[in-house]
């Protein structure tokens, strides 16, 4: 005679069932929400920063174009025999200079992170398919084989032992 299953609680079983369904939902709420959340992170890598440095690069260049243009002005005063030293304007464009320079080399550092970012996607997307395949898959199997237990247990306890 097959050994018993010992089931104490039928309820027991319908929590755990309730549970896993539970788990089910919230886990694919977590990995649509990391999807968002990383084409979010891609696209802003790849549209929107390039565009961003570019535009400040151009910002640069007519801030060091004015600056040089003030530090031009600077130099051609003359009060008498004194000739100011355009202390400012030489300050403002050397602070241009370091924008420029501080931007152009943002370009390559964009690049390169996204390129980092879009092979890290695809890791996780690799990693994020087995679960996904679980969650779409396993789980329902396990669903109906608790469901499937379940009634089977209610069956059995419902059976009427004939008195003799």
């Amino acid at each position: 005679m097959p050994e018993s299953a010992n089931v104490k609680s039928i309820d027991a079983v319908k929590r755990f069932h309730a549970a896993v369904v539970q788990f089910q939902e919230e886990a694919r709420l977590c990995v649509s929400s990391l999807e968002m959340q990383l084409l979010r992170i891609l696209g802003w890598l790849e549209r929107d920063r390039p565009g961003f440095w570019k535009r400040e690069i151009e910002l640069c260049y007519r801030e060091m174009g004015e600056a040089r243009v003030r530090l031009h002005q600077c130099r051609m005063r003359k009060y008498a025999d004194y000739k100011p030293t355009c202390f400012e304007e030489k300050k403002d464009l050397e602070k241009a200079k370091r924008d420029l320079e501080f931007a152009q080399k943002q370009i390559p550092v964009v690049k390169y992170w996204n390129v980092n970012a879009q092979h890290e996607a695809n890791e996780y997307h690799g990693r994020a398919s087995q679960l996904t395949q679980m969650l779409e898959r396993d789980v329902p199997q396990l669903l109906a084989l608790l469901h499937h237990a379940v009634d089977r247990l209610e069956a059995y306890g419902d059976l009427q032992v004939p008195e003799t």
